[in-house]
């Protein structure tokens, strides 16, 4: 018995705690030793291999203690190990950046028709916008009435060659087709084709399309990108050319003026850090100077929209135009400078006569009494025009801002009869002159020319005819009606515009594959028409009274006493047109 001891002993100091054997703690029940110490009861009598399990409690807990240290030292490594792999990676792109700066120099522009050649133009175009927005429409989607690929890339062709003159907003090389462009510029592409088919249906059908997808796209889902902007811009610019049952000039001319600001085009890019190159020095000023640079594309479609909006804003008189600023002046003196497209000239030289009419229409400067306008600050006004002219030819719009700023200056009340102002006299000789260079302009266009006009030009029609019809009917002792009517007769001059569209009208029928008549033409000759009824009946009592009585009429400077007959009551754009002008 004392030898068992030792053994027992030495039993219970390997399995402290009375630890039972494997099967035993298997099945849960009381392992109890024999008496040799080697096997327990219940092995024994079921002849089973006794062995002694092994406590794992005390390593468990110790290898529990180790993992945890080691999964934390695991994941403070992950981290580490992201962290520098993301600097490296930011490092890099920073690297690319620069050197992709550094290529393309001062005048560096984003990814654009003006930058392509003809050999990289269609994978270059794919997938690119200017502020990496989704593509407006998508590029891929068609639309029921557009034209083939052969017929559109004559409308492309005739955009480019004819069309953007009268307005050259945007500049499209000659290399870029019209299975490229929609790549780029979908929107545009589709505005494009709308505003130079011949066909009416198919165009109302497209441009219908397009006025969806600018409140959707616009309005809805305030989506912002060049692309929307360029085609917002021809579409209003040629607004003559859709259906007249809504009028939407003023409405999408404010949506330009949303575009424009909503991208910041109008103003300085922000200062500050950019966010896609934080491991470069905040004062590196090679990438805060390109960055700030706007490229041609985008100062040519900002400027764009400064006209349209501002001429709208002076016709109809309902919204105020984009706002001209310091920044903007920036723009003139970089495409004056940099630019190598023959057509910015043009653009620069609408702008600056722009602003010259945006100075007429400003209130603020007329402080005589009677609303007239400073002899001063109508010679100024002159100069400023003068010089603008010397630069270069603008045709039928020199004479139009010429006859703006003389037509001011009769505006108010002339003198009594036994007082003429040989001033006066001057200015209405200086109206006749620049009616009849208009006219003399206006009617050695090319036929072919004269649909390609914008909605502004056919408006300045409307205009210029307006203050003809004044000057040949005003009662003024300082002017002879009579020498207007043998130099620029009003009722012969609108008899050649009725015809010229009478021939535009049949042209356009001819040209047209479904061989129908353009709505267009019968609204511009109904215009005209009424406006030659009206003035033929006032101009026949004039003569009538001046047969009768050369001392009737009261000698004020207005329209012989006669008002204008004009009924537009049913066309509301026309409304908006004779109410600004009557």
């Amino acid at each position: 018995m004392e030898a068992e001891l030792p053994l027992n002993a030495s039993r219970s100091q390997s399995t402290p705690g009375s630890r039972a054997c494997t099967n035993c703690a298997r099945v849960k029940c009381k392992c109890i030793y024999r008496a040799d110490g080697i096997t327990c009861e219940r092995c024994h009598r079921l002849k089973k291999e006794c062995t002694v399990s092994v406590s794992i409690g005390r390593r468990r807990g110790e290898k529990r203690g180790v993992s945890k240290t080691a999964r934390l030292e695991d994941k403070l490594d992950e981290l580490v190990s992201c962290l520098k792999a993301q600097k490296e990676a930011e490092k890099k792109g920073a690297a690319e950046t620069l050197a992709s700066i550094e290529g393309l120099g001062s005048e560096a522009e984003a990814p654009s028709i003006t930058t392509l050649s003809p050999t990289t133009a269609a994978n270059s175009l794919r997938g690119t916008t200017l502020f990496g927005t989704s593509k407006t429409p998508d590029s891929n989607s068609s639309f029921p009435d557009e034209p083939s690929p052969l017929e559109a890339e004559e409308l492309l062709k005739k955009f480019r060659e004819e069309t953007i003159g009268f307005f050259p907003f945007v500049y499209i090389p000659p290399h870029v087709t019209s299975n490229q462009l929609p790549e780029l510029y979908p929107f545009l592409w589709l505005n494009i084709m709308c505003t130079t088919l011949s066909s009416e249906k198919r165009r109302y059908a497209l441009g219908d399309q397009a006025r969806s997808i600018v409140i959707q796209k616009v309005v809805v889902d305030r989506e912002k990108s060049l692309d929307l902007l360029l085609g917002l811009l021809t579409l209003v610019g040629w607004s003559q050319l859709h259906r007249r049952d809504k009028p939407f000039s003023t409405l999408f001319s404010q949506l330009i003026v949303t575009l424009v600001c909503d991208m910041g085009l109008h103003r300085p890019p922000p200062d500050g850090t950019f966010t896609f190159c934080t491991n470069m020095k905040d004062n590196d000023s090679r990438v805060a100077n390109v960055f700030k640079i706007r490229t041609h594309e985008v100062q040519r479609a900002v400027l764009g929209a400064f006209i349209v909006t501002s001429q709208i804003s002076n016709i109809f008189k309902h919204a105020p135009g984009l706002r001209w600023s310091s920044y903007l002046d920036g723009y003139i003196l970089n495409l004056s400078q940099n630019s190598t497209v023959p057509q910015d000239e043009t653009l620069i030289m609408q702008v600056k006569m722009q602003l010259l009419v945006n100075q007429m229409h400003d209130d603020s400067w007329q402080t005589s009494g009677g609303g007239g306008s400073p002899a001063l600050y109508l010679s100024a006004l002159r100069s400023q025009l003068h010089d603008i002219c010397r630069k270069g030819k603008l045709g039928t719009a020199t004479t139009n801002h010429q006859l703006l700023i003389n037509e001011s200056a009769i505006s108010k009340p002339a003198t009594p009869w036994n007082k003429p102002d040989l001033r006066r006299f001057e200015v209405y000789q200086s109206c006749l002159s620049s009616i009849k260079a208009y006219f003399d302009t206006f009617f050695s266009m090319p036929v072919d020319l004269l649909r390609s006009m914008p909605f502004t030009n056919s408006t300045q029609i409307v205009y210029i005819l307006k203050c003809l019809y004044r000057i040949s009917t005003v009662q003024d002792p300082a002017w002879d009606r009579a020498a207007v009517r043998r130099s620029v007769d009003l009722i012969p001059t609108c008899d050649k515009i009725i015809g010229t569209l009478e021939f535009m009208k049949a042209a356009s029928t001819l040209a047209s594959p479904d061989g129908g008549e353009d709505d267009a033409h019968n609204w511009a000759l109904s215009v005209f028409r009424k406006m030659r009824a009206a003035w033929q009946i006032e101009l026949d009592n004039i003569d009538a009274v001046n047969t009768a009585s050369h001392e009737v009429g009261v000698v004020d400077g207005t329209l012989g006493g006669f008002a204008t007959s004009t009924d537009f009551t049913g066309d509301p754009w026309l409304s908006d047109l004779f109410n600004f002008w009557e």
